[in-house]
């Protein structure tokens, strides 16, 4: 078995490669010429940038790459992040709305979302907040990355910070609602365009700002996801009880894939964004790779 993982592709933005077909083209090829034999896509969040631009938008500028995913004729999964969020609030709306038509209008917190639809004619099943999968007997878990400790928005931080003040904890269906009332203000924010430009210009120096810290951090021989290990794990136990070997998420756009002491694989998968490496995984029984653009060798590989 062979999958592919593609995370933060940031349709939409002007910062998406694959907004480029030659580039869509590309990595469709990579995909046929490296992946051994692809059986699933997994979308690993923020494929549309709903933060930027409007959701007409970003789908029309993610169409072309749609369409290719569809010719390879796989299974595609979606788990949403935090810039495509707007998709779960669509979801339960729906979900709602069919509940009140049955008489039953009351709202249902789900701790996992799931769901099929079409985008551009691609069908695909949609995860949030993560997904789980069994590959080679080994349990693999999907997530976008927004939810662990030191990658959460800084509203979102501001807000569980008053309420672990107030002594009281902070549950997963808090954090949800924290995290949906910051998210869709800045998705409400992409109707304004002087809103976009200032987070765009925020987004900018936030960015220098990572890529500094994260050559320092690499000169000390010190990974991202090496610092977000003990996050990591912390999420696993309070969020996923049961056994995982194996944890790949996205949103940092800092790719890697780093082993403690033969415990948890844990991979990123980086981004197709910020005119950066474009990275992306290939998941096999028996190995993960990161591969790039412009590099026939992988860039990282580990036995699973």
């Amino acid at each position: 078995m062979s999958v592919a993982v593609i995370s933060d592709t940031h349709f939409g933005s002007t910062c998406s490669a694959l907004s480029r077909r030659d580039n869509v083209d590309y990595l469709i090829w990579k995909l046929w010429r490296y992946g051994d034999g692809i059986d699933e896509v997994v979308l690993l969040g923020d494929i549309l940038d709903l933060w930027r631009v409007r959701m007409e938008s970003a789908i029309r500028d993610a169409t072309y790459f749609f369409r290719r995913l569809d010719e390879l004729g796989v299974r595609v999964s979606y788990v949403v992040g935090n810039h495509d969020h707007h998709m779960t609030i669509i979801r339960q709306e729906l979900s709602l709305l069919e509940r009140a038509a049955r008489g039953e209008p009351f709202a249902v917190y789900l701790p996992n979302l799931r769901w099929s639809m079409n985008l551009a004619g691609l069908k695909m099943t949609f995860h949030y907040p993560t997904y789980e999968m069994l590959m080679g007997g080994r349990r693999l878990l999907f997530t976008h990355g927004h939810h662990l400790d030191g990658i959460k928005s800084l509203p979102v931080q501001i807000f569980e910070g008053i309420r672990r003040l107030s002594g009281e904890p902070v549950l997963p269906a808090d954090l949800e609602r924290m995290m949906a009332y910051a998210y869709e203000s800045i998705y409400r924010s992409c109707y304004l365009g002087e809103a976009v430009e200032i987070e765009e210009s925020l987004w900018r120096v936030t960015s220098i700002f990572e890529r500094v810290r994260s050559g320092v951090l690499r000169t000390l021989r010190y990974s991202p996801v090496e610092s977000q290990y003990d996050a990591i794990l912390r999420f696993i136990r309070e969020r996923h009880p049961g056994r995982v070997d194996c944890f790949i998420y996205g949103d940092t756009h800092q790719a890697a894939i780093y082993r403690k002491d033969g415990d948890l694989l844990v991979a990123n998968a980086g981004s197709l964004a910020d005119g950066g490496d474009n990275t992306y995984l290939i998941l096999t029984d028996d190995e993960i790779r990161l591969r790039g653009f412009g590099r026939q060798e992988p860039l990282m590989r580990m036995d699973v």
